[in-house]
């Protein structure tokens, strides 16, 4: 009973934290088949009359990448059938469309997986599309923005809620949904691809998170507290850096002389804002413009240009 209970337990405390899924919401559930969403549709099923629903239903996009796929959908079709729920299914040709454009793998399954998800929300009325993803999925992706290299957004990960996406997993661990899937007897698919060490995040999960959960066994639970500190700091470098914004911004300029007296990490802060920059580097080389004169291209269209008392925003002739 523990098992069961204790991931149903987690999600209602999310639940009562942040009220993500407000009363009488019709969810879209999106099921690859894997453990996690399986366990997330059997875990929303049960506390239907907690979240006071007004409907479930599943969405399946068929990526087309690997020779399960197929049988995945399958699964997924018959999982609905099984609960008494809809499902709607979709797919695309991912790879060949990468290829095409020439385009990064993950994030071209990613976007067209968004764009199905949304279409069927929008045409079909309903409030919210849940996901799957959970704190490991949270720690991970943390981690690989620490290795890249960002700021304090990157290293926050992504939110229990984000505009219409709701995670009511946040707040399990991998070991805990399993533990729920085995209690309860499902059944679900494996997606082999998880374990391909080619990938940097199953390098990351296989190995490395591993190796860190050797020096701290509550590891999620530890970055979770330090996400709440993050968090609240980065909510507070906002609240200053839009209040820096708007006392300096003179039209498509800023003052140089109010953003030289500020601390550095407003300076960016403004500057990415102002400016729409993503880049570090360039971030910084726009930067030392508040120490001279000159210029920093941005895109093929737009250049920063520190003259005089002002750093403006300027069209290329």
């Amino acid at each position: 009973m523990k098992e069961r209970s204790k991931l149903l337990r987690k999600i209602i405390k999310l639940q009562k934290e942040k009220n993500i899924i407000p009363e009488d919401s019709a969810l879209l559930v999106a099921i690859s088949g894997g453990v996690d969403s399986v366990v997330l549709t059997h875990s929303l099923m049960e506390l239907r009359d907690f979240f006071k629903l007004k409907e479930i239903a599943l969405a399946h996009f068929n990526h087309k990448l690997r020779k399960e796929a197929d049988r995945d959908e399958e699964f997924c079709k018959d999982l609905a059938k099984r609960l008494g729920i809809e499902i709607f299914t979709g797919s695309e040709e991912v790879e060949k469309i990468a290829k095409k454009e020439k385009r990064n793998l993950e994030e071209t399954a990613r976007e067209l997986r968004y764009r199905f998800l949304r279409e069927i929300k929008e045409r079909e009325g309903f409030d919210l599309i849940a996901t799957a993803h959970h704190l490991n999925d949270l720690v991970e992706t943390a981690l690989i923005w620490l290795v890249r290299g960002a700021g304090l957004e990157g290293l926050l990960g992504f939110e229990p809620k984000e505009k219409d996406i709701v995670r009511p997993l946040y707040l399990a661990t991998r070991k805990e949904i399993l533990e729920y899937a085995l209690y309860n007897k499902l059944t679900w698919v494996e997606d082999e691809s998880n374990y391909d060490r080619r990938f940097f995040r199953n390098r990351l999960r296989h190995e490395i998170i591993p190796k860190l959960k050797e020096i701290n066994p509550n590891l999620e639970e530890t970055f979770l507290r330090t996400r709440e500190i993050l968090k609240s700091e980065d909510e507070l470098l906002k609240e200053l850096s839009i209040e820096l914004l708007e006392t300096s911004r003179k039209g498509e300029c800023l003052e140089v002389k109010k953003l030289k007296n500020s601390h550095p990490a407003l300076q960016r802060r403004v500057i990415k804002d102002f400016f729409k920059i993503k880049n570090f580097s360039k971030l910084e080389q726009v930067r030392r413009l508040l120490e001279r004169g000159g210029e920093v291209s941005l895109d093929e269209n737009t250049k920063a240009v520190r003259k005089g008392g002002l750093l403006c925003l300027k069209k290329k002739t």
